[in-house]
């Protein structure tokens, strides 16, 4: 049997002992638990209808996101939530979680705005009924088309909420900078009803008449622009650099006086690249403003010492400038001395741009007086603010609230007189420059006008000059020319003797036959005389014998009459190629004319080489018949045409083998009104590139001392000029040639 946990109403010791571990155990947790979180904060109540609540630091609590990488449900289950004043200059943190409850103790509706006007991304998760989280994201590095928008207005600063009678809602609000601003030390959640919100835009537009301060402004954007298209202009007017770099300063003035009214006009979605570069804004208007005063003076060629020094700062300058963006990320280095330093280097070049204007002023410079003028107002205001945040940081002497009211203005009224003094030093620079320009444009039309008398007395001159020597060289180019037209005579008719030359043993053994033939017939002849006298010696002569004999006799010499005709007409035709040509066409027997020089060809070259043989084939139409031509020129042309078959085939029978068999044949035809000749062979072949060369004077594939290179420009010429014919060519390489000529008017 199991023992009794009580008898009479009594607890036993085993027992009492748990109950009494679980109660340390209880105790000691809720002890600890309540060191390491803080309880939620108090509601905020809203009790009046007053237009703007500032929650005091007893109504919210801070959690800092060091790494910025907390999730919401995190958020909710963390103990680090604390209480916090509003400005901590040890909070180090770029992202900060607020938590808040607030709730509506008025018997109506009440419509209201979260405000964070210290952060750049302004996150709001808000309980709704049923246990449900509404998210919100805003702020002032927000696209524009990702903004909320309440009553067709857009919300960079504020979240709208409306709360019922007596209704509490829990907030969780996320702030971020980015890493180039400064970490979140001052936090301060607000309420604006919405009544009193547009109660003081109203306020702020009509009564206050802030519209005309925007106005204004507008004016003077445009006025800088207009500036800056002015100086621009004028540099590339006259090329002058000093304008190109007041141009650029100006512009980025603009941009740094005006960059969030800008950024809102012109990058609305482009928000935090424009702010994030907008921190090198002043640096480049102040670099390229120390570069036009530096051009204007100028410096560079004076004090080069001095121009270096200023440079160097000026790099140092902007390498702080580059440490300003980053210094936040590392908290090693102090913000406000990276600050201070900033503020000193730009002093430091300007103090040392003021001693080369000083200098310069003392060698009598005006455009340093100008300079000088221009920027001392700012370059003094500068001074008293560096030493006022000096003696502010190092000996903790504060500076009256009302001046640092007015600073913004005194430092605008500094910048327009530097903009508007140092403009009209530029425009007088221009002016200046005009009439310098102006001067140097009449001096140099005078030197011109000096230089074209010179001119037009030398071209004078040399145009006399030059009409004496064309009359020398037109003198001496028409002694030229007729030497060269002697010289291309002697050429033409030295090629007319070298074809003649290739006819004389072709001609020699075409006379020979008829001139053998007078020569048996006249022995023949001589014999049957004396036999004839001998018959009429003879007392008894013989009628019928002696009539024999002179029939005999008559018939010789009716031979030796025929044979001595043929020998003339060969002498006659040699005479006719070997002189000039009338230049009248005549009816002429082509087919007998290419029969004719075929042969005079093949026997001239076998008088020079009796070894050679080669086959004359020929196809002559005989509908071809008489054709209009110069008989001499046309007998020139087939005479070099069956000279150059010839060789070719002669030279291939050199180097072939024993089984080739050379050929020439010359092939005449009719097509439709004109004729057709071909001179073939299966000679050597020629390449393009000696086709394409073939009928240019002088050009010869012979060797030296064998040709003139002018037979077949001459045949081009008698063909293509003097008949209105063409002369072509086929050939392949090691298979032969082909040459066409085609005439005009067969019949």
């Amino acid at each position: 049997m199991n023992r009794p946990a009580a008898r009479n109403g009594y607890l036993t010791w085993p027992v009492r002992y748990s109950l009494f571990v679980i109660h340390c155990s209880l105790f000691i947790s809720l002890t600890f638990s309540g060191f390491a979180q803080q309880a939620w904060p108090p509601v905020f109540e809203i009790k009046t209808d007053s237009g703007f609540f500032r929650l005091d630091t007893t109504h919210f609590q801070v959690l800092e996101d060091r790494a910025g990488t907390l999730t919401f449900e995190e958020v909710q289950r963390s103990t680090a939530f604390h209480f916090d004043s509003y400005y901590n200059p040890n909070r180090k943190s770029h992202v900060c979680w607020l938590r808040m409850r607030i709730k509506n103790a008025l018997d109506h509706d009440l419509k209201l705005h979260l405000c964070d006007f210290n952060s750049s991304y302004f996150d709001l998760y808000a309980s709704m009924p049923g246990g449900r989280w509404q998210y919100q994201r805003t702020g002032e590095l927000i696209p524009q088309s990702q903004l909320p928008v309440h009553n067709s207005d857009v919300e960079r600063f504020r979240f709208f909420f409306q709360l019922s009678p007596g209704q509490e809602i829990t907030f969780y609000q996320r702030s971020e900078n980015p890493f180039w601003r400064s970490p979140l030390t001052y936090l301060s959640p607000q309420l604006q009803t919405e009544e009193n919100r547009i109660h003081s835009v109203y306020k702020s537009f009509r009564v206050d008449r802030e519209w005309e301060q925007y106005f204004f402004e507008g004016i003077m954007i445009g006025i800088l622009l207009l500036a800056v298209s002015y100086n621009l202009y004028i540099f590339f007017a006259i090329k002058d650099r000093v304008y190109l770099y007041f141009a650029i300063c100006l512009f980025f003035f603009i941009f740094e006086r005006n960059g969030f009214n800008l950024q809102l006009a012109l990058f609305p979605e482009y928000p935090y690249l424009f702010k994030s570069i907008s921190i090198f804004f002043f640096i480049i208007f102040y670099f390229f403003f120390i570069q036009s005063i530096r051009k204007f003076i100028p410096l560079a060629s004076t004090l080069p010492r001095l121009n270096k020094a200023i440079t160097f700062f000026l790099i140092l300058t902007a390498l702080a400038n580059g440490v300003q963006f980053i210094m936040y990320r590392f908290p090693s280095l102090p913000p406000s001395d990276v600050l201070v330093t900033i503020e000193i280097l730009i002093r430091v070049v300007y103090v040392l741009l003021a001693i080369g204007m000083l200098k310069m002023l003392r060698r009598g410079s005006l455009d340093a007086r100008y300079a000088l003028i221009a920027t001392t107002p700012l370059f003094l205001f500068w001074l008293y603010t560096l030493s006022t945040h000096l003696l502010g940081l190092f000996f903790k002497i504060t500076t009256p609230q009302w001046q640092w009211y007015n600073f913004g203005y005194i430092e605008s009224a500094c910048f327009a007189w530097l903009i508007i003094f140092f403009s009209g030093a530029l425009l007088n620079r221009y002016n200046l420059a005009r009439k310098r320009v102006a001067q140097q444009a009449i001096e140099k039309e005078q030197l011109e006008k000096e230089r074209e008398i010179e001119r037009n007395r030398i071209i004078a001159s040399q145009n006399e000059r030059l009409e004496q020597q064309v009359e020398e060289r037109t003198a001496q180019l028409k002694t030229s020319l007729e030497e060269l037209k002697a010289t291309q005579n002697q050429l033409i008719h030295k090629e007319k003797l070298a074809s003649l030359g290739e006819l004389t043993a072709g001609i020699a053994h075409e006379i020979q036959n008829p001139l053998n033939f007078v020569n048996n017939f006249s022995e023949v002849s001589t014999e049957l005389v004396t036999e004839l006298e001998d018959e009429q010696q003879k007392p008894d002569r013989d009628v019928e014998l002696e009539k024999e004999l002179l029939g005999d006799l008559k018939q010789n010499l009716q031979k030796i009459a025929l044979h001595g005709g043929r020998a003339s007409q060969i002498v006659k035709n040699m005479l006719a190629h070997s002189r000039s040509s009338s230049g009248d066409r005549q009816a002429t027997n082509l087919n007998a004319l290419c029969d004719e020089y075929l042969r005079l060809a093949y026997h001239g070259l076998r008088a020079k080489d009796t070894s050679f043989n080669c086959p004359l084939v020929t196809d002559l139409d005989p509908q071809v018949g008489l054709v209009e031509m110069v008989p001499q020129e046309i007998g020139r042309v087939l005479l070099n045409l069956f000279n150059n078959a010839f060789y070719a085939v002669q030279a291939k029978q050199k180097t072939a083998s024993e089984s080739f068999r050379p050929e020439v044949k010359v092939q005449t035809k009719t097509t439709g009104r004109q004729v057709e000749i071909r001179v073939i062979d299966n000679g050597l072949g020629m390449t393009d590139a000696v086709k394409e060369k073939l009928f240019q004077p002088f050009f010869t594939t012979k060797p030296t001392g064998e040709g003139t290179g002018l037979g077949l420009s001459l045949s081009y010429d008698i063909i293509a000029k003097g008949h209105n014919g063409t002369l072509t060519v086929e050939s392949q390489p090691g298979k032969g040639s082909e040459f066409i000529i085609v005439l005009p008017g067969g019949r």
